[in-house]
């Protein structure tokens, strides 16, 4: 075949694709009218109720208030066994590791957290949350001075365990700006 049947058969290919009607797509919708109700079709899992998006809520309060009281070990209570965190400019941690992290650093800072939720969203037994954050810390060594304030913003996600508690399983957060030298 020459170069110019080849192109010409190609275009032709191209054109025949081109014009064949688009595939069907089913939509569902949750208030099952008659135009998204497709029998047999499998319905999403349902969006939190208030009393989940309420406990997820409820995660933040408690670690700004655990961190706040200086309880790593509370802090570190809210993580499932398998949590995986991000820290800024650090590795990330999973498991034993992302727990103790939060053990650690309240074992050598004290300071104030405020953890401001602005969403929740989720289905069935997972949720994410997002929010913004303002952490003052200092150093717990003798004579150390207070850091700069940080402000910043976080995603969680978040689990519903077997027992009916709300447990983190990815913690992700970075600052508004590089930390300010001392």
């Amino acid at each position: 075949m020459s170069y110019s049947t080849g192109v010409g058969v190609v275009a032709l290919l191209v054109w025949i694709a081109a014009c064949q009607p688009a595939a069907k797509t089913e939509t569902a919708t949750t208030a099952g009218d008659a135009a998204g109700d497709v029998a047999g079709a499998s319905a999403a899992p349902a969006g939190l109720s208030a009393e989940d998006e309420a406990a997820v809520r409820a995660v933040d309060a408690e670690w700004a208030r655990a961190f706040t009281a200086g309880d790593g070990k509370a802090v570190a209570a809210l993580y499932a066994t398998d949590a995986t965190i991000l820290p800024p400019m650090e590795p990330m941690k999973k498991g034993e590791a992302a727990k103790t992290y939060w053990i650690d650093f309240a074992n050598n800072f004290s300071g104030k957290a405020e953890l401001t939720t602005t969403a929740v969203e989720g289905r069935g037994d997972l949720a994410y949350a997002t929010g913004t954050y303002r952490m003052s810390l200092t150093p717990k060594k003798a004579g150390a001075k207070p850091l700069p304030v940080e402000q910043g913003k976080y995603v969680e996600v978040v689990k519903k365990q077997g027992d009916g508690s709300w447990k983190i399983v990815y913690d992700i957060w970075s600052p508004d700006a590089p930390p300010a030298k001392q």
